[in-house]
């Protein structure tokens, strides 16, 4: 089966920062596409249970007042796993989003390991005649709506405004085998556990391996 046969759901989100670690989701937004149509959608402010900087703000709009009533990660995160379950997880430099739901669903004891699509590589793949692939450039490039910037559900309408776009533009072969070169999975040694691999921290540091 074609990788575009296959159901993808076009995110993005919010947070109160850069580090997945120590920030929470502030807010996510899901289009999910099935056979390139849309059959669902999700946005959702989420209450992080504290203070958002002044900084994420000024460049979302969202401040604490929004948030005060929102519902917790954990109160959507079964309706956000139902959206998303099953989907190709394609996101504008995927593995951001990507972490930031991962450790929240971790918090909740819960694994979130979908196949990832970046709309950065896909836009670097199919347009290498542009220096620069940040989604404001896409945007322009491309004239794609964007009612709001920065907020986590026009944003995620933005990617799939892209992608409908490639698919207009591109003939379905060059589409598929850039999508699968970003879709192959990497082979780990025969001696290793790809629990084990899987389970490596994602952030910068010092690791020592042993024997």
């Amino acid at each position: 089966m074609s990788v575009l046969d296959g159901p993808l759901a076009f995110v993005d989100i919010e947070t109160t920062g850069g580090s997945h670690f120590t920030s929470r989701v502030l807010e996510v937004g899901v289009v999910r596409v099935e056979q390139n149509r849309v059959v669902a959608t999700y946005r959702s402010l989420i209450n992080p249970n504290e203070d958002i900087p002044a900084f994420i703000t000024g460049l979302t709009g969202i401040t604490n007042e929004d948030v005060v009533n929102a519902p917790s990660f954990a109160a959507i995160s079964d309706e956000l796993a139902e959206i998303l379950d099953g989907a190709v997880f394609v996101a504008h430099n995927v593995r951001f989003d990507w972490l930031f739901l991962k450790m929240e669903f971790e918090r909740l004891g819960a694994n979130f390991r979908p196949q990832l699509l970046c709309t950065v590589r896909l836009s670097r793949r199919l347009f290498p005649q542009f220096r620069t692939h940040k989604l404001a450039d896409l945007i322009e490039r491309h004239q794609l709506n964007a009612p709001a910037r920065h907020r986590a559900y026009d944003d995620a309408h933005c990617l799939w405004q892209f992608y409908q776009m490639c698919l207009a533009e591109f003939d379905l072969d060059t589409i598929d085998e850039a999508i699968k070169s970003q879709l192959t999975v990497q082979s780990v040694p025969s001696q290793l556990d790809p629990g084990q691999v899987d389970a490596l921290p994602d952030g910068p540091g010092v690791y020592v391996f042993e024997d």
